[in-house]
């Protein structure tokens, strides 16, 4: 009887031992899990070509912005804008502040568009910068990045700018230089008010004559 129990004692090390192993093996085995790769929630969205994308407050159209490729965040927060053929502010009387850039991001809950690249006409006078933003709700527009302004014989070389293109005044800044035939200004701030087209130059004048 004990022979017995004596030959059957391997066989349930042996049994044990298997479990163990089976076990061990299970627990250290990599997780071979397959993981379905997502895109960033940045990228999600949906993709326009050949599109316009309008600006309303009521009834009433305020600005317009043609572009080769629109997109649209999934969260409907942000739209990027690249190739843009066009920007258009709609003013009074008929007017229209045109703006070219390279790029532009609009800040949906803000109503805030950032510009880069950029090239606009103000009342005839062209207006080159880095970056532009424009509030769109308060009708503002400003720049920190250096800029100039050229417009029949006026050329101006700022460092920033600011303004409201619903008032149409425009205020430009930091390191100031304007240039008319051949008298060179210099000054703290120069105003431009695009609707009665006419220009103030302030702050510590200086006007140098080249004879």
């Amino acid at each position: 009887m004990s022979s017995g129990k004596k030959r059957g004692r391997p066989l349930v090390m042996f049994l044990f031992g298997l479990v163990v192993a089976v076990l061990l093996y299970l627990s250290w085995r990599p997780d071979m899990t397959l993981v379905t790769p997502q895109k960033p929630a940045a990228e999600q969205g949906v993709t326009l070509f050949n599109s316009r994308y309008e600006g309303w407050e009521g009834a009433k159209r305020v600005w317009t912005l043609e572009a080769t490729e629109i997109f649209r965040t999934a969260d409907g927060e942000m739209v990027n804008f690249r190739g843009i053929e066009n920007i258009r502010l709609y003013q009074e009387d008929d007017r229209i502040l045109v703006i070219n850039a390279d790029t532009a991001r609009l800040d949906l809950k803000q109503k805030v568009l950032i510009l880069t690249g950029v090239q606009g006409e103000i009342n005839g006078g062209r207006l080159h910068t880095a970056g532009l933003k424009l509030d769109l709700e308060r009708k503002q527009i400003e720049s920190s990045h250096p800029l100039s302004f050229k417009k029949e014989g006026l050329e101006l070389q700022a460092n920033q700018m600011e303004g409201n293109f619903e008032t149409e005044e425009y205020l430009f800044s930091g390191d100031l230089e304007v240039v008319q035939g051949k008298q060179r200004s210099r000054g703290q701030i120069f105003t431009y008010y695009a609707k009665d087209d006419r220009f103030e130059l302030k702050g510590d004048v200086e006007v140098e004559l080249e004879l």
